[in-house]
């Protein structure tokens, strides 16, 4: 998908020319990435939400964003639902504070999934939104 939408933006440029996109699943960025790409590429809204604080130059430290602590690092709209990917890779875990995040995601109806490698999150998506009702 990503490849074909390079064609498509780079239309003057021969395909043989334009690099290939690669995606794993090794590290929680490159999963993360591959999260959001898919879902960007499917046609739905996705981004990575950061909660790191920004750095003030004035004040030479990093000031605490003012974002809830414990939310998972994608949120997207599938279909005008709401949907957030927490990811975690090999030995990472949830902690406390994830733990009522998911849970407060959940009962406001939001779907939540933690994923752990491509292929889970793919499967889950497919039987939570390509499947009837929702496809």
């Amino acid at each position: 998908m990503a490849d074909q939408q390079k064609a498509i933006k780079y239309a003057n440029v021969p395909r043989f020319a334009l690099v290939k996109s690669r995606y794993t699943d090794k590290s929680a960025n490159d999963l993360t990435t591959a999260v959001v790409d898919y879902l960007n590429l499917s046609g739905f809204f996705a981004t990575r939400l950061a909660s790191t604080g920004t750095f003030r130059a004035d004040l030479q430290k990093y000031v605490p964003s003012r974002q809830r602590s414990g939310l998972p690092d994608v949120m997207a709209v599938v279909d005008g639902r709401s949907v957030f990917i927490e990811v975690k890779v090999g030995k990472d875990r949830l902690s406390e504070e994830q733990r009522e995040a998911i849970n407060d995601l959940e009962n406001a109806g939001a779907s939540v999934f933690v994923a752990g490698d491509f292929q889970g999150f793919y499967d889950w998506f497919q039987k939570e939104f390509q499947t009837a009702p929702f496809a």
